[in-house]
């Protein structure tokens, strides 16, 4: 079966997604692409929907969405028992508010450029994180093709998720978010081991990425590579909250990680301990708490790209 099933996210960019969605259906109509549409409803729709769209045969996945539902496609890839996941392809047309994971791999911003990428299927094989976690005492564990944040970074995402005006961009709304959650915030301790190594310190933020970008557009892995096989990991230490506020341009360009205040480095698999709870948000989606544990699989997703 060589046509694409569309998981359209309605609800993407503020309902926005909506009507353009009519606008890529008749673009596509027009190009003579074969296509299977569905949207969803709810979270977590399009991982249930990826499985049985697998399970019924299905390999070539479009999403009309953001970076969430992106997430959930591929954690339905990699749940599902119904088809190996190298046989398996996802594109994307961008209608979300951040769209932080394209800005790497190659995915155009421009609906009408995201398009024409299906004419000429030029595939990109990029590795895929995973991260074991609780829900209080229940161990879950999620995958990511982007960045999974910790900390600061958490409370920031959860803020924005929660935020009530979806009109405002990504970029500007975690700004925001950042602003308002910084004075409250304090830096807590933690445990860090990877590769025989242990860090024990007081941590403001942290992130472990596949590729750069978060925040809409914020560089906080700025030297991740999709395809190297290896995780990024940032670690703000604990640090005053003023400078934090003077840094801030910093973030955008990747430069803070060469602040004395900041630890770089890239491993294949990590953990995470604490006395307290640590928050996890993963692709932009908010999920649970500490402990972790981190690894990666090694080209492991082929993606669609410019």
């Amino acid at each position: 079966m060589k046509k694409y099933y569309i998981i359209v996210n309605p609800h993407s960019s503020g309902g926005k997604a909506k009507e353009k969605w009519k606008v890529i259906e008749k673009k596509l109509k027009e190009l003579k692409i074969d296509f299977e549409k569905v949207f969803t409803s709810r979270r977590m729709h399009a991982y249930s929907l990826t499985i049985e769209a697998i399970k019924d045969g299905y390999k070539r996945f479009l999403i009309v969405g953001g970076d969430g539902t992106v997430n959930e496609v591929v954690n339905g890839f990699f749940s599902q028992e119904f088809e190996k996941t190298e046989n398996l392809l996802i594109g994307l047309i961008p209608t979300g508010t951040g769209n932080d994971w394209g800005k790497t791999v190659g995915i155009p911003v421009d609906i009408y450029e995201a398009i024409d990428v299906l004419k000429h299927e030029k595939v990109y094989t990029q590795d895929v994180g995973f991260v074991k976690y609780y829900n209080d005492e229940k161990e879950e564990k999620r995958f990511f093709v982007n960045i999974a944040g910790m900390f600061f970074d958490a409370e920031v995402t959860r803020r924005t998720n929660n935020s009530k005006d979806k009109n405002k961009s990504s970029s500007f709304s975690y700004l925001l978010n950042l602003l308002s959650s910084l004075f409250k915030y304090t830096s807590q301790n933690a445990i860090i081991s990877y590769e025989n190594k242990s860090l024990n310190k007081k941590i403001f933020s942290m992130a472990v990425g596949i590729c750069k970008y978060s925040g809409g557009g914020m560089k906080m892995v700025p030297e991740a590579i999709p395809d190297d096989g290896k995780l990024d990991v940032t670690i703000v230490n604990d640090l005053p909250k003023w400078v934090v506020v003077q840094k801030i341009k910093k973030l955008f360009d990747g430069s803070f990680i060469k602040e004395p205040w900041v630890d770089y480095f890239r491993t294949e698999k990590l953990s995470i301990n604490s006395q307290e709870k640590i928050y996890l948000e993963v692709d932009g989606e908010s999920l649970g708490h500490s402990p972790f544990e981190f690894g990666i699989i090694k080209k492991a997703l082929n993606v669609l790209v410019k």
